[in-house]
């Protein structure tokens, strides 16, 4: 077996705690081999998030992460904007705080130093026995990837795409791209290290600043995109996919009986986690949630 080091990264936030919470007890409780998991959260939710924190769950600080020119605006908090002072490379000086979470995803390899980065939101949990080496395949990680997506592809998702093929410096005539979103994305740091000096070459000019600068993003389609278009798929596979993770994305209440069968087609479908969107009303306990598994 190869001897690979893994992460779980999860950006969260006070709101999130006790989402978080759940996630953290389900993977002492289903992830097979001891794994590092990074939770990266503001400074104003460090005490709250600390209670979480043990030998291999490390609570980090977006403020910590992000460069010095990349500001919190504390009279703009309930709108969660943050000021890129180096926008006026760009012009774009302010930055929300979905970006800032994209930003801080693509930020791995500054801060972790495992090779296999897997990511998972506060609003997922596992609910089955799960080995992280099921994850390589001879050598090569999992990246969760629909060739040639069309159906996926909402104006937003197809923005993401041509954002990634600007940053990338990819053909824009391409309609073909694939998807990369999904609830349990895994990366390579050495992959993503290569991805910082390839859109550094591209604009002469750090990483970082280049990808503050877009005007909307999402890291999972530019890594991936990264991997199938530019480096021809170096390190992952993509071939028959297992499903993962079970997703609940309303955001209306489930009754008890429908949480029930939720988490039956969940197991019954072969799901190791499940997510149930942060934006329903549903919040579980640790006991409410092994309360369902031991009922399906």
């Amino acid at each position: 077996m190869s001897n690979f080091t893994f992460a779980f990264i999860t950006p969260s936030y006070a709101p999130d705690f006790q989402r978080c919470k759940l996630l953290c007890w389900s993977i002492k409780q289903f992830v097979s081999h001891p794994v590092k998991h990074y939770i990266v959260v503001e400074n104003k939710d460090l005490n709250l998030f600390q209670q979480l924190a043990d030998a291999n769950t490390i609570i980090l600080t977006k403020e910590n992460i992000l460069p010095k020119w990349i500001k919190r605006i504390p009279f703009f908090d309930r709108k969660n904007i943050w000021i890129n002072f180096k926008g006026y490379k760009s012009g774009n000086w302010l930055l929300k705080g979905w970006l800032i979470q994209q930003i801080v995803k693509l930020a791995a390899a500054q801060y972790v130093e495992e090779e296999v980065l897997i990511f998972v939101d506060s609003d997922v949990a596992f609910i089955e026995a799960f080995d992280v080496y099921s994850l390589i395949n001879q050598d090569k990680v999992r990246l969760f990837r629909v060739e040639h997506s069309t159906d996926k592809d909402s104006d937003r998702g197809r923005k993401w795409k041509e954002i990634a093929k600007q940053l990338l410096k990819l053909p824009q005539e391409n309609n073909y791209y694939d998807y990369y979103v999904s609830q349990v994305v895994t990366w390579r740091r050495s992959n993503l290290v290569q991805m910082y000096e390839n859109i550094e070459a591209n604009f002469n000019q750090n990483w970082l600043e280049v990808v503050a600068g877009a005007k909307d993003l999402s890291e999972y389609v530019l890594y991936g995109i990264f991997v199938s278009y530019v480096i021809n798929g170096k390190g992952h596979y993509d071939n028959h996919l297992q499903p993962i993770c079970f997703c609940y994305w309303k955001d209306e209440a489930m009754s008890h009986e429908e949480l029930k069968e939720f988490f039956h087609q969940a197991r019954s479908s072969g799901n190791k986690a499940v997510m149930i969107s942060a934006k329903s009303p549903i919040e579980l306990s640790i006991q409410q949630l092994q309360n369902y598994l031991t009922l399906t």
